[in-house]
């Protein structure tokens, strides 16, 4: 219930979302008698963030092609005016 006391959700709704963490490895959780303590998993990050970083290089990428592409067009756009 601490878990959803803070959010516009269920305790249900908490264990379910728990759940879908363990199974992707993101968080352990143990028995410790009627609670269930969770903690991130060891390096359960890092697939994420070179993932992240990845995206990060290829979007940094696509932004440089287009600000070439709009220069071109600011370019072209001068050059019938006059």
């Amino acid at each position: 219930m601490e878990l959803a006391a803070p959010f516009a959700m269920s305790q249900p709704a908490v264990s379910r979302h728990l759940k879908v963490l363990e199974g992707a490895g993101l968080i352990v959780r143990r028995a410790e008698g009627t609670k269930r303590p969770c903690r991130l998993a060891p390096g359960a990050m890092a697939p994420i963030e070179q993932w992240l970083s990845e995206l990060r290089t290829v979007m940094a990428a696509n932004y440089d092609r287009l600000d070439g592409v709009l220069a071109d067009m600011k370019t072209d756009a001068g050059k019938e005016r006059t």
